[in-house]
């Protein structure tokens, strides 16, 4: 009998017991000198426009719970404050400066001036990976999107040389995700993709082909000219692929190819003497020739005193 009572008179006092427990540990959390409530400055990821974003402040020290408030400035447009995380899709680029508060349980607080800066979002890459070795076979190519963010579809120009390759059949889709449209003449194809469904991110496969050499050996050189639609937008973008271009012919310069300068003989001199002009001839009226001393006289200019 006395055992049970003991019992219950133990069950009577642990609420009380508990609840001085529970005074003293927050007495002495309250003695207890605290940490100084600062806000560490946070490392965020790249911001894009069109493109969720999430970054944590870094409160530390004080006493919680913390309160967060935008004291100066703004935050880029599209952009939030909640509960220590700055959440929300930026709309525009730019760069933004701010300061953010902290205050905790004791009425401390703490600022930090920060800066996002929202880019564009990059556009996605297509690319067409080719050899750059001679080809002796069919050459079976893949068009390839990579770093995509929000992709939605693609208008593909694709040229080579026709003198070296021809299309062989119909371009097809990649998988059940992917609808490719196609429409080919000599050396270009003009290839629609589209996603099927919501957009797509990351690096995907969207359509292939087939060129069969013409004249093998040969060599592929292929030029991809992309116009993309994504989340930022639509972008063009131009990459060759393969062997590059073959370079033209040799062309013969107006008035045909120029003549070797002439020889010229190390023996000789550099500048020869120049020979001297013929002598004067003057011949007499019958013909024969004049004697010496006579060419600048006349008949009739005989000197004076001759008989």
């Amino acid at each position: 009998m006395s055992t049970l009572r003991t019992s219950r008179r133990y069950r009577a006092l642990a609420p009380a017991l508990a609840l001085v427990l529970l005074i003293a540990g927050c007495a002495e959390q309250l003695a207890a000198p605290a940490e100084p409530l600062r806000l560490l400055r946070p490392s965020w990821g790249e911001a894009y426009a069109g493109e969720a974003f999430d970054g944590a402040l870094r409160p530390t020290g004080g006493l919680r719970p913390y309160r967060f408030e935008v004291e100066d400035g703004a935050l880029p447009a599209g952009l939030r404050l909640e509960g220590g995380r700055i959440v929300g899709t930026p709309t525009e680029p730019g760069r933004s400066r701010f300061t953010v508060g902290v205050s905790d349980g004791n009425l401390s607080q703490a600022l930090l001036e920060l800066e996002i800066n929202v880019r564009p979002l990059p556009a996605p890459v297509v690319r067409v990976a080719t050899p750059a070795t001679e080809v002796r076979g069919p050459l079976r190519l893949v068009a390839r999107v990579e770093d995509a963010r929000g992709w939605v579809g693609a208008r593909l120009v694709i040229r080579w040389d026709a003198d070296q390759f021809t299309l062989d059949g119909a371009p097809t889709a990649i998988d059940g995700r992917t609808v490719a449209f196609a429409h080919a003449e000599p050396g270009v194809l003009f290839l629609d993709v589209a996603a099927l469904g919501p957009a797509r991110d990351g690096a995907f496969d969207v359509a292939r082909w087939t060129l069969v050499p013409v004249d093998p050996p040969a060599r592929a050189s292929v030029l991809v000219v992309a116009t993309s639609r994504y989340s930022g937008g639509e972008a063009v973008s131009e990459r060759r692929e393969g062997a590059p271009p073959s370079a033209p012919p040799a062309t013969t310069p107006p008035g045909g190819p120029a003549d070797d300068p002439p020889a010229v003989d190390e023996d000789s001199p550099a500048n020869p003497p120049e020979p001297d002009p013929p002598a004067s001839d003057p011949t007499a009226p019958n013909g024969a020739p004049a004697a010496p001393g006579d060419a600048s006289e006349t008949p009739g200019d005989a000197p004076e005193g001759a008989p």
